[in-house]
């Protein structure tokens, strides 16, 4: 009843109206195969959505290479990020938005082994790839410092904390208490670096 699933369709739903498939691509491994399965034709998913460890560790590792591609051509062109490398080259170079999705991350990583695979990409993409234009959206059910730990929650300059049980989970999500007296269906404490809001994550409505 905290309102995860309508709050991740419609982040998502809204990245896709907004953006053309030529803008954004995503990348979604939904381990429940349920949450995010009514994205499974859209023309923005690249490829079939994962569903498992081993998805997930591929769609990581392609996204690594994407990126010291992406920052090759950067040092080519003498420019620092996405948004300029676009603003210089012919509309049809142009490289797209890329968005991943790990959903229930806590199942994902349940496992010790499993949670050691896909950390090392997942730090190294969460530390480095928003000047490439790639981001990443983590989702849970279970916070905790097993499954979020710091070093993974500092490289998200953003974190979007729903109705949790505890002031520890609260904690773990944005830093500070508070999301625990939440009122649960999608009210919600966003944390920038301009502090933290209080939101409404509103079912979306084409």
């Amino acid at each position: 009843g905290s309102g995860k699933s309508v709050a991740l369709e419609t982040i998502l739903r809204g990245l896709c109206r907004e953006h053309g498939v030529d803008e954004l691509r995503l990348d979604l491994v939904d381990p429940k195969q349920t949450e995010l399965i009514s994205f499974a034709e859209d023309p923005h998913v690249n490829g079939e959505i994962g569903f498992d460890v081993e998805d997930a560790v591929q769609i990581l590792e392609e996204l690594l290479l994407e990126m010291e591609s992406r920052y090759s051509d950067f040092r080519e062109m003498k420019v620092n990020s996405l948004i300029k490398y676009n603003e210089k080259v012919p509309t049809e170079d142009r490289k797209p938005w890329r968005v991943l999705v790990l959903d229930e991350y806590a199942d994902l990583t349940a496992d010790r082994s499993d949670q050691q695979q896909i950390e090392a990409p997942l730090r190294r993409l969460a530390a480095k790839g928003r000047a490439a234009g790639i981001h990443i959206i983590l989702a849970t059910q279970r916070p905790s410092v097993d499954v979020i730990n710091a070093v993974i929650r500092s490289n998200f300059p953003a974190q979007l904390a729903l109705r949790v049980r505890t002031n520890t989970d609260s904690q773990i999500i944005i830093g500070e208490s508070g999301a625990e007296s939440l009122a649960g269906n999608g009210d919600a404490l966003f944390r920038t670096a301009d502090g933290i809001k209080r939101i409404q994550c509103a079912k979306y409505t084409p």
